[in-house]
């Protein structure tokens, strides 16, 4: 066995032999998991085995998997950009809120589908990963995931209106559907359907794990618009008070649907190579 130029993180008087795929962490060959010799034993522990969901583990995968994903942030980012500079041409929005609410439910769904595709591609390691066929990808699948958004929408909508906790159930429910429609390539109706099976049993776990999400996003939400308030004063320009929102709904956004793809991997038994 080839000894790396690196000391093992656990022994550091003997040298490394492997890097553990999961945490990068540098390993001797005491230190290597028996059931799986490219992670280390620390990893194999917490690597759950198909059908298993621990939201501490969910958590801290979703946000090491933002750091390590800031190509994916970029993607959102840039379909963001385009979204606020083709929105700038528009001229009388309100006599065509239908056609308009159309287009940006398009770009919406298509910057997801990518970011879907490129996320788990990633993830799993799978060859021709580029972003060129994440957004091909996200062109086959965008239109399926933009009727699956609305009709989600629709249904949570109506849970609302009955004192909003069977909208909150209904959106646990379904929370795996995004994933379901890029990633598996199931219609909008099955995707739904088949996330209220995938989620029984991990309905609290994912209750606790997008709750943080939300919370989260709507503290991104209020700091940005205590900063709109201070705009004058700090001079900014608003291009750059624009970009500095949507680089944080970037970065939101690549959290909240990251963890979709990483419980929708627990869940289903495709368990990264490396978060």
């Amino acid at each position: 066995m080839q000894s790396l130029s690196a000391a093992c993180a656990v022994h550091p008087d003997i040298g490394a032999v492997f890097t553990c795929e999961r945490c990068g962490a540098f390993g001797c060959e005491d230190c290597r998991g028996a059931s799986s010799s490219t992670f280390c034993q620390a990893c194999v522990q917490r690597v759950a085995p198909a059908g298993s969901l621990s939201a501490g583990v969910l958590l801290q995968d979703s946000f090491s998997l933002l750091g390590r994903n800031l190509s994916g942030v970029g993607l959102l980012l840039g379909f963001n950009l385009l979204a606020a500079y083709l929105g700038s041409f528009i001229q009388n929005p309100e006599a065509n809120a239908l056609l308009v609410n159309l287009f940006f439910g398009c770009l919406s769904s298509l910057s997801m589908a990518a970011f879907l595709s490129w996320t788990a591609d990633g993830l799993l390691q799978q060859t021709g990963r580029s972003l060129l066929s994440s957004l091909q990808h996200g062109l086959f699948r965008f239109f399926p995931l933009l009727l699956m958004s609305v009709i989600f929408g629709v249904v949570v909508a109506t849970g609302m209106l009955f004192l909003i906790v069977p909208g909150i159930y209904l959106a646990l429910c379904m929370s795996l559907a995004p994933s379901l429609v890029v990633l598996e390539g199931l219609g909008p109706f099955q995707s739904l359907h088949h996330s209220y099976r995938l989620t029984q049993g991990h309905r609290w776990t994912l209750l606790a794990v997008f709750g943080v999400m939300v919370l989260l996003h709507a503290g991104v939400m209020l700091l940005g618009r205590f900063y709109l308030t201070l705009l004058p004063e700090l001079g900014l320009s608003p291009w750059m008070w624009t970009g500095l929102l949507l680089t944080g709904q970037a970065f939101s956004s690549a959290l909240f649907y990251g963890t979709v793809v990483l419980a929708w991997m627990r869940i289903t038994g495709r368990v990264p190579v490396s978060t």
